[in-house]
C-alpha cells in the first residue's frame, strides 16, 4: 500500500461474508487482498491494494470478529444477568440483607434506569467522588485549570467522567450534580444507521451553571459484554477522509457516518439525514456551540475510555475538517484512557496541525485495547498519535512515543504479560493497606483481574487502574 493516504476511497472487511476456507487462504496462500469476496474497496484504494498480499494479521482479525459475532447474543445475556445479580445483592446489603429483605417482603428489585443501578464497570470500581486532597497518598497535579478549579485535577476529573460514562443517565446526573457539585448538561444516546440502533452514548457537564470555566464532553467506551464493541475495536476497515488521512470505519459510524465509501457524503458539514435521529457528531456539536455561547470563557475538554477515547479523538478532527472555529478555539485538551488506534500516520499529523490543544493518551501496563487495531504493514497501518502517558504496575508514569509491545503479539512479551497479570492480582489484595481504603478492590474487581491470568492485558483495561494511575502517579519524567 502506498505510504500516503489516498484522497478518496475505502477498505471494508465484511467478516460475515468470510468463510473458513478464506481464513485458511489468508494464512497460507496469501492471495491478493482484493481477490477475496469479503473485502470491498473503492476509489484510488483499489489501485493501492490490488497488488497487496493478504497476511496472517488480517486472518487473525477476521477470525476474532467471526468468533465475537457467534457469541454476541449469549455474551449480552450473560452481561445482563451478571449486572442484575450484582445489583440485587448490592442494593439489598449482600446475601444476608437479601435474605432478610426477602423474609420481610421488602426485596429491592434492580431497575436498570435508576440512579442506584451500576454496570459491571461500576462494580469493578465503585468510586464516584473526585480525588480529595485529604487522601493518604500525595497526588502529583496534572493539567490543573487554575480559574475556579484549583482544587480539581483535570486528569482525575476526565478519568472519572470516562468511567461513569458507562452508567445510565440517572446515575451520571446524580454523580455530577450531587457528588461533584458541578452542572450536568445532558446525556445523549445516538443513532448508528449501520447498526440500526442507538449505540453511541456521551454526556456533557460544566463545572458551574453560570460562567463555567470548563466544559467536559465524555464518550462511553467499550462495554465488557458487548461483542460488537470489541469487534469494532479490532476492525481493520477504514475510510479515506482527504486531508484527515485514513480513519477507522467503525468509529466513524459510531459518530454518525452516513456513507461508507465517500467521506464528503459520509460527513457533510450540515446533517442531511433523518431529523428524528440523534446523530452523535452533529448533536454534540450543536450542544457545545450553544454552551460556548453561554459560557464565553469556558475551556472544552473531550475525553473517553476505550472506544470512548477513540471517539474523543476523532470528534475534534471532524470539527477541524468542517472549520468549526467557534468550538475549536475553545478546545483545551483531548484526554483518553486505554484508547485504540483510530487512523493512519496522516491522521496523526492532521491532529497535531489543526490545534494547539493538548492530546494525552493514557496507557496502563499491557492493556490490550491501545494495541489494536494492529499497526502491522502492509494492510494494517493504524498509528497512534498524541503524547503517550504510560503507567506501569506501580503507577510510575513515563512519557513515551508509544507503549511497549505495541501490537500485543510480540512473543518476547508473553512471559512478562502473564507474570505481571499475577503481580497485579497479588497487589490488588494488599493495596488497601499500601495506598489507603479508597483503593480497596471489590470482589468483582479481583475476579476480573483473575481473568487476566487467561488473557493477559484484558484486566489492565479496567478503568480502576487508570483512576489509580492518576491518583497514585509518581516519578514523573515530565509534567503533562
Amino acid at each position: 500500500m502506498a505510504s500516503k493516504s489516498p484522497d478518496k476511497g475505502c477498505m471494508i472487511l465484511r467478516p460475515e461474508r468470510a468463510r473458513l476456507i478464506d481464513i485458511l487462504s489468508l494464512l497460507f496462500l496469501r492471495r491478493s487482498l482484493t481477490s477475496y469476496g469479503f473485502v470491498e474497496t473503492s476509489g484510488s484504494t483499489v489501485l493501492d491494494l490490488e497488488n497487496v498480499r493478504a497476511d496472517w494479521v488480517t486472518a487473525i482479525t477476521i477470525a476474532i470478529q467471526k468468533f465475537l459475532a457467534s457469541i454476541s447474543a449469549p455474551m449480552k445475556m450473560l452481561g445482563m444477568f451478571l449486572e442484575f445479580i450484582l445489583n440485587l445483592f448490592s442494593l439489598n446489603g449482600g446475601i444476608f440483607g437479601l435474605l432478610w429483605n426477602l423474609i420481610k417482603g421488602s426485596l429491592i428489585i434492580p431497575d436498570r434506569e435508576a440512579a442506584n443501578f451500576r454496570t459491571f464497570i461500576g462494580h469493578i470500581d465503585k468510586r464516584i467522588d473526585l480525588y480529595s486532597s485529604k487522601s493518604l497518598i500525595h497526588y502529583i497535579p496534572l493539567q490543573d485549570i487554575e480559574t475556579g478549579m484549583s482544587d480539581i485535577n483535570l486528569l482525575d476529573l476526565c478519568m472519572m467522567a470516562s468511567k461513569i460514562a458507562y452508567e445510565n443517565a440517572a446515575y451520571i446526573t446524580n454523580a455530577v450534580n450531587e457528588h461533584w457539585k458541578m452542572n450536568f448538561v445532558g446525556f445523549y444516546s445516538c443513532w448508528n444507521r449501520f447498526l440500526n440502533d442507538n449505540t453511541t452514548q456521551a454526556f456533557i457537564f460544566c463545572n458551574k451553571s453560570q460562567d463555567a470555566d470548563v466544559i467536559i464532553l465524555a464518550f462511553r467506551g467499550t462495554e465488557p459484554f458487548n461483542a460488537n464493541d470489541w469487534s469494532t475495536d479490532v476492525d481493520l476497515s477504514w475510510l479515506s477522509m482527504g486531508k484527515l488521512g485514513n480513519v477507522h470505519m467503525g468509529f466513524l459510524k459510531a459518530l454518525g457516518l452516513q456513507d461508507e465509501k465517500d467521506y464528503k457524503k459520509g460527513f457533510p458539514k450540515e446533517f442531511n439525514g433523518d431529523p428524528t435521529k440523534q446523530v452523535a457528531y452533529y448533536t454534540l456539536r450543536e450542544e457545545l456551540r450553544a454552551l460556548l455561547k453561554k459560557h464565553k470563557n469556558a475551556k472544552l475538554v473531550v475525553t473517553g475510555h476505550s472506544l470512548g477515547g477513540a471517539l474523543a479523538t476523532i470528534f475534534p478532527a471532524l470539527l477541524a475538517m468542517h472549520d468549526q472555529s467557534d468550538i475549536m478555539s475553545s478546545l483545551y485538551a483531548i484526554m483518553t484512557y486505554g484508547q485504540p488506534r483510530v487512523g493512519d500516520a496522516t491522521f496523526g499529523s492532521f491532529l497535531q496541525s489543526f490545534t494547539t490543544s493538548d492530546y494525552y493518551r493514557m496507557v496502563y501496563r499491557f492493556d490490550i485495547v491501545p494495541r489494536i487495531p494492529f499497526d502491522f504493514p502492509p494492510i494494517a497501518l493504524f498509528k497512534h498519535s498524541g503524547v503517550c502517558v504510560y503507567f506501569n504496575g506501580w503507577y510510575e508514569r513515563k512519557i513515551m512515543e508509544d507503549a511497549p509491545n505495541k501490537n500485543y503479539i510480540d512473543p518476547k512479551y508473553i512471559p512478562l504479560m502473564y507474570w505481571y497479570a499475577w503481580v497485579d492480582l497479588f497487589k490488588a489484595f494488599f493495596i488497601r493497606w499500601t495506598a489507603g481504603k479508597d483503593y480497596q478492590e471489590s470482589f468483582v474487581s479481583l475476579v476480573y483481574r483473575a481473568f487476566g491470568l487467561i488473557i493477559p492485558g484484558i484486566a489492565c483495561h479496567s478503568p480502576r487502574d487508570y483512576v489509580n494511575g492518576g491518583r497514585l502517579s509518581k516519578n514523573a519524567s515530565k509534567q503533562v
